[in-house]
């Protein structure tokens, strides 16, 4: 369907006189043009504007199809390629200050001297070396990571998933034998690792990094299980003293806030290592819509234009807000999270649904569901 046609048509749904479709039609193609048309989720050859009619279309009268634009217009956060990309890029310097700091408080020495003396200088070149960077999901963008830092990080730091078997560990720590060799005979235990960097690009709520479940009694999420794969090599192939620093390149307020919470108490629990976080961004809390937020018609369309066949195991009940009611209006350009508003990425499966659902951008799900 041409651009114009299917602009024409959501007019049509909304209403438009001229000179508002004209106003509307500007505001609306620039948003598209510079990110939405970006969204990787959409069929081939499809674009934003046909998934936009289609979604309006499903609403009966004018007042939801206005109420649901709003939210387009006013209230939707679209991470764009680029925008994701410049996030990666920040993590480097986070993780380089905190190297930093770990060294001033080794040393015994002011933070700003770790830059001219020559002990500790010694010391952050071992440890930018004894430091491991390794993705949590395919959407951690290692490979821009890696272009980004590419002379400071060698290619046998970075590792795309995080189940690392035996031989795979074998070679990582070659690879930093023969590096350490280089710079002067190490101790042996010196090629181990002090750092393990565990990377992802986006946590709502924080549930699937860490998260104790009651029921069961434990510990799970991709942290306790690194944990649980990874404690008996400690000594061997990470150091007495390794820290698992967690990074996000984007996170809500939410998660942020209680990954910092968990990663403590799991510490408790499990004192093998130490851990620390870390976020490229941290949404507001004011972008966050739910029953009291001030737009009370959007309130009420999010919570009747619902579809309780959405729901899986996973999700639990009542995902109008999103996954653990998150109510984030926020997109990224690569998926749309779980724990944005279900009215986005929704799909009804069962045609007899009341109502039926139907996304602006579909979602595809991850191999883990918990976002």
């Amino acid at each position: 369907m041409k651009s114009q046609l299917a602009f024409t048509l959501i007019g049509q749904l909304l209403k438009w006189d001229d000179a508002k479709f004209a106003e509307e039609f500007r505001e609306l193609q620039l948003m598209i043009s510079h990110k939405y048309d970006e969204y990787q989720g959409f069929e081939p050859a499809t674009r934003f504007h046909v998934a936009l009619l289609n979604w309006l279309s499903q609403f009966p009268d004018i007042e939801k199809r206005l109420t649901a634009y709003q939210i387009v217009k006013d209230r939707l956060i679209f991470i764009s390629q680029r925008e994701m990309n410049h996030l990666v890029s920040l993590f480097m310097p986070i993780a380089e200050r905190m190297a930093r700091k770990k060294v001033a408080y080794e040393l015994g020495i002011p933070f700003y001297e770790t830059w001219s003396d020559e002990q500790a200088i010694g010391r952050l070149k071992a440890l930018e070396r004894r430091t491991l960077y390794v993705g949590l999901s395919d959407g951690a963008k290692m490979d821009v990571f890696r272009r980004y830092n590419e002379g400071t990080v060698s290619n046998e730091q970075v590792v795309a998933f995080s189940e690392i078997g035996d031989d795979k560990w074998k070679d990582l720590q070659n690879e930093l034998q023969k590096d350490m060799c280089r710079s002067g005979p190490p101790d042996k235990r010196d090629a181990t690792f002090e750092i393990v960097c565990l990377i992802d690009d986006f946590s709502g709520s924080g549930a699937s990094l860490i998260r104790y479940d009651d029921k069961e009694l434990k510990w799970k999420g991709k942290v306790a299980k690194f944990h649980k794969a990874n404690r008996f090599r400690k000594d061997t192939f990470l150091s007495a003293n390794c820290r698992i620093h967690v990074h996000h390149h984007l996170a809500s307020s939410k998660a942020s806030k209680q990954i910092e919470a968990d990663l403590k108490k799991f510490k408790v629990d499990n004192p093998e290592f130490e851990y620390t976080s870390s976020f490229s961004y941290v949404l507001p809390d004011d972008i966050v819509i739910n029953e009291n937020d001030s737009d009370k018609k959007l309130v009420a369309l999010l919570q009747d234009w619902y579809d309780k066949g959405i729901e899986d195991e996973h999700t639990k009940s009542d995902i109008w807000f999103g996954y653990k009611q998150c109510g984030l209006p926020l997109i990224l350009e690569h998926n749309t999270p779980n724990n944005s508003l279900a009215l986005l990425w929704a799909s009804s499966s069962k045609d007899d649904a009341k109502p039926f659902m139907k996304p602006l951008f579909s979602r595809r799900k991850r191999h883990s569901s918990h976002g």
